[in-house]
């Protein structure tokens, strides 16, 4: 696990990601059979690291529920600079769809990130094009979305650690917060924090709540105990996190699994 929380100068910043995709492959538990739906997961690590257990460990409970799941490590801001880690997320997201990782994956792939994680994801819902990149089609999008303890407007978290996500760019900060960009092809969501999570908690809301206003289907949980970077609270540690287990959130797990059966997502 890199763990590097080093900054590189401006000019020495990629702003492209390069080189292959950075992937671990979870098929589903072999209990399933025929096409099962697919899973980006993208970790958090506040685009400084990516920790094992929102990537390892959110991966094997969804291959326990019968999806593929599929590993990113997106290039950090360390090294990168906005759109790079959002370009490794869509071609992800493609290479997902294309079938290469021979997995037979079904219609719906959808996206799981926490914290910085769950920026990308929010960013990947709702196809957010920066004004100064030129795409040669619509941006992939992924048919459902979970985000846990994310930050989905950037207007909402303070101004130093925005302008180091951003490169000092705070021209950027709309166009790179998911809760101002929602339209009518943003998929379903499920989002989950807690009350003892300052970033996480208000963030949760505005997401659900333009959500709600723009007509998209939202399921919001917001349990009592519990902080940023909790994971699956399940008490069980990968590489030196996750390793608290708060019982009651932890339940979050199994009202998003209700919650993707319920919205047809689970065959």
């Amino acid at each position: 696990m890199t763990t590097d929380t080093t900054t590189s100068t401006a000019a020495e910043r990629r702003d492209h990601a390069s080189g292959e995709l950075d992937v671990t492959t979870y098929p589903a538990h072999e209990r399933f059979h025929g096409p099962r739906p697919a899973v980006l997961v993208l970790p958090g690590g506040a685009y400084r690291f990516h920790p094992e257990h929102e990537g390892e460990g959110y991966a094997r409970w969804l291959s326990d529920i019968g999806l593929h799941a599929f590993v990113l490590r997106y290039p950090l801001m360390t090294e990168h600079r906005f759109p790079a880690p959002l370009e490794s997320c869509r071609a992800a997201l493609e290479w997902i769809r294309g079938g290469e990782h021979g997995l037979n994956v079904g219609e719906h792939v959808g996206v799981i990130g926490s914290s910085s994680g769950g920026h990308l994801a929010g960013l990947l819902a709702t196809g957010t094009v920066l004004s100064t990149e030129r795409l040669a089609a619509p941006p992939p999008r992924p048919d459902f979305a979970v985000l846990a303890y994310s930050p989905a407007d950037l207007f909402l978290l303070p101004d130093e650690p925005v302008e180091w996500i951003l490169d000092g760019r705070m021209e950027w900060r709309e166009e790179l917060s998911p809760a101002r960009n929602i339209d009518g092809d943003t998929c379903p969501t499920f989002l989950w924090a807690t009350a003892e999570d300052p970033p996480g908690f208000p963030n949760s809301l505005a997401y659900a709540s333009a959500l709600f206003e723009a007509g998209i289907p939202v399921e919001l949980h917001i349990y009592p105990r519990g902080w940023h970077g909790l994971g699956l609270a399940n008490g069980v540690a990968y590489g030196g996190h996750g390793d608290i287990h708060i019982p009651h959130t932890a339940q979050w797990a199994r009202a998003c699994e209700a919650w993707l059966d319920a919205e047809g997502f689970l065959p």
